[in-house]
């Protein structure tokens, strides 16, 4: 059938707001509706002689302001008696409620929220404003919420306020029998001329809650929105002055039900009913076989409409957390009870050192004030400690080490947090978090991908700023030498893809030469034409590499690396936790840099209220990895196991390139690597590399020198 150039007329009565009558024309599907607005509050004999008179006349009838049922349980729901009451009223004119559709839109707003900020209602208080008619309270209650209900203040005029899902259902279970009598004869919803005291109590209990669910044409009623500063407000809709008043009064998001126009022909519609009313009558002139349930899924499909995106206002955060550990024995005696305990006897310090590597985990302190560049978002993130070290982590039953880390999760889970970050050996020990992410209720990272991203990075910018590489280039390749030690482990394989991609030779360090070769022929697929050595020892090719990365696990006191093979000029990139180039190794040799990795700033004004190590306002890449997922809304297991994803570390680099995260001031094992440093490093090596013979070791004699004015120029950086 052509339904071009008809006309339809729906009567939208509002049965909680007052406003003159008035008129709007919307053309959809070249039928053209005319929609008729009614606010005539809680007078249904008003609404009972408006619906009388158009009986028949009008094409339909939408009530705003009541339900078709009340009760959120199939079973137990029972129909509005003011819905019975009208729609007794008419013979001839459809009615519309749109129960179903509200119900199916709230739902689905709800499903993406929870996708998006999994941990939103977690031990958060919920006040609903009619709790019996909220079909997704349930849903609310299993994400965490401490929901309450204001229905006997708003039903009764009672000030009781309803605590969990079981006084919500008494009060139901109660009001069953005498439903009809109460609507009709003692309710006085906020739409009439309610008491001051009901006002003032209900915004009370508002600023008691975190979460407002609600309705938007109860919300009008009140004289001021102060209150809900801070708050989260959901809605079925809004009107345009309302959100305004909202947004100024410091409301910290705004997310209505109703569904958002994705196209620029589709009115905005803001009362379910009438939505309802403008799909059935366009399914009815169509002669549409179809029922009203499958004609709305193939309208929604044609028409894209979706739920309302997330309004983040100022001030909304997001919680992420991440564990960490002492690094060496002597970091337990730097907590202050204990503090004494450091010059006790070898056997009394191994002695406690094993005992609090049993202790739980526990709450540290917060990192604030992450906000990104691109969205606006603000992070928080909870640290939490272990008190064991990289040796009893390493010693630990795995069975053990990941129930003590899940119970770590939950913890932080409890206190709002959507994601966990393991820190230093916590992701090293076991599986690299595969386990602990499995069993866990909320996603877990270890970090691992923005590691080896930001290990190149600093790399780089080292080496391109000593500037003792050649600077001719094959393509998009330095001609110069690299070597990764520790290549197989988890981010020393990512990184000797990531250095394939910038140097022209790459040298492989690791134990197992099963697993160097598997790796050089990964590395030769991705960068063919390169040339690549293996090698399980790494003093045969260390005299002659431009740039070292070391990777290890390495628990032993046996050096990793001959300092005084390397060639001056050289930078090393110490990856590993503990560090495998000491303090007095980087003193000796002051011809070359040693960096420590490469720490990252993250946007906005970071504060972090304890000491993680790093000069305030750095933290560890891993660390960034976790913030930077929670500002992204990337609630995901990103990084696990010990084999990082080459496309992961890329992407999670475009992440921090988006939200403002940069590469902190470059840190070396003696402190800050200044342009100072840079300059001496570059000139002492031009110097020595006139005499230097490969794998001949540095002289010692000429080392003290050195020493003296870099510690003296390191210590005047840092004081």
């Amino acid at each position: 059938m052509n339904v071009a150039n008809v006309e339809r007329k729906i009567i939208f009565i509002d049965l909680m707001r007052y406003f003159p009558v008035r008129e709007e024309t919307i053309l959809i599907d070249s039928i053209s509706f005319t929609i008729q607005h009614h606010g005539i509050g809680w007078d249904f004999e008003t609404a009972e002689a408006i619906m009388r008179n158009y009986d028949g006349f009008a094409d339909g009838f939408a009530l705003g302001g009541i339900f078709k049922y009340l009760g959120w349980q199939e079973p137990t729901r029972l129909h509005h008696p003011g819905y019975l009451r009208l729609i007794r009223a008419v013979t001839r004119t459809p009615v519309y409620v749109a129960d179903d559709l509200r119900s199916f839109f709230s739902e689905w707003t709800l499903k993406k929220i929870l996708l998006e900020q999994p941990q939103i209602f977690l031990n958060k208080k919920v006040l609903f404003q009619c709790a019996t008619v909220a079909a997704i309270m349930p849903e609310m209650a299993q994400a965490g919420a401490k929901v309450q209900g204001a229905d006997p203040l708003l039903i009764y005029g009672l000030p009781f306020l309803l605590r969990g899902i079981t006084q919500i259902s008494i009060f139901f279970e109660v009001l069953r029998p005498i439903v009809g009598l109460v609507l009709f004869k003692l309710v006085k919803p906020m739409s009439s001329k309610g008491s001051k005291s009901t006002t003032r109590l209900l915004k009370k209990w508002m600023s008691q809650s975190d979460i407002l669910v609600g309705f938007g044409n109860i919300l009008p009623r009140l004289d001021s929105f102060d209150h809900l500063s801070g708050k989260i407000i959901f809605l079925d809709s809004l009107d345009a002055d309302t959100r305004q008043k909202l947004e100024k009064a410091g409301v910290d998001q705004i997310i209505e039900f109703v569904p958002k126009r994705t196209r620029l022909d589709m009115p905005s519609f803001n009362q379910f009913s009438v939505l309802e009313a403008v799909i059935d009558q366009t399914r009815q002139l169509q002669h549409s076989k179809l029922s009203l349930q499958d004609y709305f899924l193939k309208w929604l499909e044609r028409t894209s409409l979706s739920p309302q995106s997330l309004r983040k206002l100022k001030g909304f955060r997001r919680k992420c957390a991440f564990i960490i550990h002492p690094l060496t024995q002597n970091d337990l005696w730097k907590v202050p009870p204990v503090r004494f305990l450091r010059d006790s006897p070898r056997i009394v310090r191994n002695a406690l050192e094993k005992g609090a590597s049993y202790l739980p985990c526990f709450y540290m302190g917060q990192l604030t004030g992450v906000v990104s560049e691109a969205t606006g978002q603000i992070v928080d993130c909870d640290f939490y400690g272990m008190t064991a070290t990289p040796r009893k982590i390493l010693e630990m039953n795995e069975e053990f080490l990941y129930k003590r880390l899940g119970q770590c999760v939950e913890l932080a889970k409890s206190r709002g947090a959507s994601m966990v970050g393991l820190g230093a050996y916590t992701k090293v020990a076991g599986d690299a978090g595969a386990t602990v992410a499995r069993r866990a209720s909320i996603p877990v990272t270890n970090g691992n991908s923005y590691s080896a991203s930001t290990t190149l990075w600093a790399a780089r910018q080292v080496v391109e700023k000593l500037g003792l590489i050649p600077t001719r280039k094959v393509g998009h390749r330095f001609k110069a030498k690299a070597m990764v030690i520790g290549a197989t482990g988890s981010i020393g394989r990512v990184s000797s893809l990531l250095i394939s991609m910038v140097f022209q030779e790459v040298v492989l360090v690791a134990n197992r030469p099963d697993k160097l070769l598997e790796l050089r022929e990964e590395i030769l697929k991705l960068s063919p034409g390169i040339h690549v050595t293996v090698s399980t020892q790494s003093h045969s090719e260390i005299s002659d590499v431009d740039l070292v990365i070391t990777a290890t696990s390495n628990q032993t006191a046996t050096p990793v690396v001959d300092i005084d093979l390397i060639k001056p000029g050289a930078v090393i990139c110490d990856c590993s936790r503990p560090l495998d180039i000491t303090r007095d190794q980087a003193l000796r040799r002051p011809d070359i840099l040693v960096i420590e990795s490469g720490e990252v700033d993250l946007p906005g004004n970071p504060k972090l209220n304890i000491d993680i190590g790093l000069p305030h306002p750095s933290v560890y890449a891993c660390t960034a990895e976790t913030v930077l997922l929670t500002l992204e809304g990337r609630f995901e297991s990103f990084s696990l196991s010990k084999q990082l994803s080459l496309s992961k570390t890329k992407e999670i680099y475009r992440l921090g390139v988006k939200h403002g995260a940069k590469l902190s001031a470059i840190r070396g094992p003696i402190g800050l690597v200044t342009d100072t440093q840079i300059d001496r490093c570059r000139s002492l090596a031009l110097e020595r590399l006139k005499t230097w013979n490969l794998g001949t070791p540095v002289p010692h004699q000429e080392s003290g020198y050195y020493e003296a004015n870099l510690f003296q120029e390191t210590q005047l950086h840092l004081s």
